[in-house]
């Protein structure tokens, strides 16, 4: 399953869903389902994903409502018949005086860990506006619960394909991997550039 942000430039930008048959996608077969839309068309919504497996029976999904939030949702189903849309049941702020103040949003999907969902996310500062990676922990059993979240970024913008690009000062991510006890997380750089960082797993579950 594969969720994307669907722009026409004109009605505000929706969350869209499409799918592939994981046999295909290993051939670099690129069959993708017709995509749906899954978000209200009249609200602002994108940066969305999907746990990697159901939660007492639901999907668990994430996504961005009016460019502020997180947003969670649980889903019986991924066929969003016409007329139904994500909601918003639980909602992850951003932090006023912190690295996270101004808005938050998902860098990919959680990853499953021995002591939760290990959730990387992206946050902007109201002081300078610059966007870094942090991180949060979600019980496994129940992702409305936070178990731990960053109190300073795990990653920012410091070298110059970082700090100058089409967008200053941005570190932004997609997407992580945990592979042999290390995280990778694939990022671009000022809109420009793509970079991987890493950290022991073990380090990110010490808190």
């Amino acid at each position: 399953y594969m969720f994307y942000t669907a722009y026409d430039g004109i009605r505000p930008p929706q969350v869209a869903l499409t799918s592939i048959v994981a046999a295909d996608f290993a051939r670099q077969e690129w069959l993708w389902s017709e995509p749906i839309l899954i978000s209200d068309p009249t609200t602002d919504n994108k940066n969305a994903c999907l746990f990697p497996r159901k939660i007492k029976g639901k999907f668990v999904i994430l996504h961005r409502v009016l460019g502020q939030d997180i947003a969670i949702d649980l889903v019986d189903d991924l066929e969003f018949k016409q007329g139904v849309w994500l909601e918003k049941e639980g909602l992850i702020s951003a932090r006023a005086g912190h690295w996270d103040s101004a808005k938050i949003g998902i860098a990919g999907p959680p990853m499953e860990t021995e002591r939760g969902w290990l959730l990387i996310y992206h946050g902007v500062s109201q002081e300078d506006k610059n966007y870094r990676l942090g991180y949060m922990i979600l019980d496994l059993e129940d992702p409305f619960k936070i178990i731990y979240r960053s109190e300073y970024p795990i990653l920012e913008p410091v070298e110059t394909w970082e700090k100058e690009g089409i967008v200053n000062n941005v570190v932004f991510s997609c997407g992580s991997v945990i592979k042999d006890g290390k995280v990778f997380i694939y990022s671009g750089g000022a809109d420009k550039a793509m970079g991987v960082a890493t950290i022991p797993l073990e380090k990110l579950l010490d808190f």
